[in-house]
């Protein structure tokens, strides 16, 4: 997942719409990605919270870990990427793009079913699929759709660019992460025979 969020930044294309409102917030502040991907999860967290109610387990508590392993892969991550060369033709940044939304989509396939600790943004996608019984991957879609729209906004506000951190490939990667995900799901059913629940209620 980190490295879904390194190369989608290091393409300039723009960064996951997951990642945009962390990446805006640290182009607004001046604060390390890490911090700000930190501190934006944990009011994930709290939304949570307000959608699950009675249904929110203890154990998603156990998501503020996740918070802290995130924002420094985040930051180790980016520094890794940024060691790749890159050339800043079309090309190069379509291959970043490409393989930020496949190890994104990857990434949360593995660790979903697992059912122990969601990152706090899929934790979200989770709980509203929960209340509203909707597909997770369509959740998926519809909520990185809100992060692109809430990134513009704060971009737009206090920040020289409104697309700061946001761009086409923000954009793409919100209809395409959860369209990758669901024909990993799929591909993986029909390999194994066996269906994987997304959603652990």
């Amino acid at each position: 997942m980190s490295l879904g969020v390194a190369f989608s930044i290091a393409s300039t294309l723009g960064t996951t719409p997951i990642s945009s409102i962390s990446y805006s917030l640290s182009l607004i502040t001046n604060i390390n990605i890490g911090i700000t991907t930190f501190v934006f999860n944990l009011a994930l967290i709290f939304i949570q919270f307000l959608v699950l109610r009675s249904k929110f387990h203890k154990k998603r508590l156990l998501q503020v870990i996740n918070c802290v392993l995130f924002g420094y892969f985040t930051d180790l991550a980016l520094y890794l990427v940024l060691q790749v060369p890159f050339d800043h033709t079309i090309l190069m940044s379509v291959v970043f793009l490409v393989l930020s939304i496949f190890l994104i989509a990857l990434g949360i396939f593995i660790y979903m079913p697992a059912n122990i600790a969601p990152l706090p943004g899929e934790g979200c996608v989770e709980s509203i699929a929960i209340v509203t019984n909707w597909r997770f991957s369509t959740v998926k879609i519809a909520f990185d759709a809100s992060m692109v729209i809430t990134s513009l906004i704060l971009c737009g506000l206090f920040y020289t660019s409104i697309f700061g951190a946001v761009n086409i490939g923000t954009i793409i990667s919100a209809f395409l992460v959860g369209f990758t995900l669901r024909q990993i799901s799929n591909i993986y059913s029909k390999v194994t025979g066996n269906q994987i629940n997304m959603v652990k209620r």
